[in-house]
């Protein structure tokens, strides 16, 4: 008899996360017990009007502000338990969170390369090897052809690639992107979405997507709608891009 296949962890589990701004009768509940669970390989969206508590609770996740209560774990390490478990959380966001913005951010005066290169660079990784890593990650994302560019050379769209590769450069178990298409037309916001899940599948990177994109939502499997503070999970159509 054959053992059945152990069940996978998820990348991201969060239980009855809250957040509170303030105190006493003037205090504001963001966040009134979040439940969520993502695992490796999927590309999730996250969605909700504006003042529902998206970006707090993305600011939550990515360690720049601090919850309330709740627990949060990642890859299997308690990240939160009602207070930070990790002292050094530049180190945790530096390593294993990406970060993807609806501006690319990218340093003006560095070329693709010397971008997506910094991060490993800043963790200690060797030069030469971070700058491999830089150009495997831009091989990844097709623009590998403008590794010498520097960014005001770059189109939009590449610009959002190398943001993209800059965010995978240190292979965290999740990345962040915070509306990453809305600066782009139809043809390349779908593009980007198309290049995510394949990246997460690749990497087996679980990635939460913050949308009002109405383009984009059609091809997320699994969507979790904030509303009020609290989250409630949706099956989403799982459209082919």
């Amino acid at each position: 008899m054959v053992d059945p296949m152990p069940p996978q962890r998820p990348a991201i589990l969060i239980e009855n996360l809250t957040k509170r701004y303030g105190s006493g009768p003037t205090a504001v509940d963001a966040l009134k017990g979040v439940d969520m669970q993502i695992f490796p390989g999927e590309v999730v969206g996250l969605i909700g009007p504006s003042g529902s508590g998206k970006t707090t609770l993305l600011k939550c996740l990515g360690a720049v502000i601090e919850p309330t209560s709740g627990r949060f774990t990642l890859a299997g390490d308690v990240i939160y338990d009602n207070a930070w478990k990790r002292k050094d959380l530049r180190a945790l966001r530096r390593d294993r969170i990406g970060f993807v913005f609806q501006a690319p951010y990218l340093i003006p005066f560095l070329n693709a390369t010397d971008n997506v290169a910094l991060l490993p660079m800043l963790a200690g990784v060797d030069n030469a090897v971070a700058r491999k890593t830089a150009v495997d990650m831009l091989t990844a994302l097709d623009v590998q052809h403008r590794a010498h560019a520097r960014v005001s050379e770059l189109s939009g769209g590449e610009q959002q690639r190398v943001a993209i590769a800059r965010a995978l450069a240190n292979k965290p178990p999740i990345i962040l992107a915070d509306e990453p298409t809305a600066p782009l037309d139809s043809e390349r916001a779908l593009g980007v979405v198309r290049i995510l899940h394949r990246l997460a599948h690749e990497f087996q990177t679980a990635i939460i997507v913050v949308t009002h994109d109405e383009k984009i939502i059609p091809t997320f499997k699994r969507i979790y709608q904030i509303r009020d503070g609290r989250t409630y999970e949706e099956a989403g159509e799982g459209r082919e891009v």
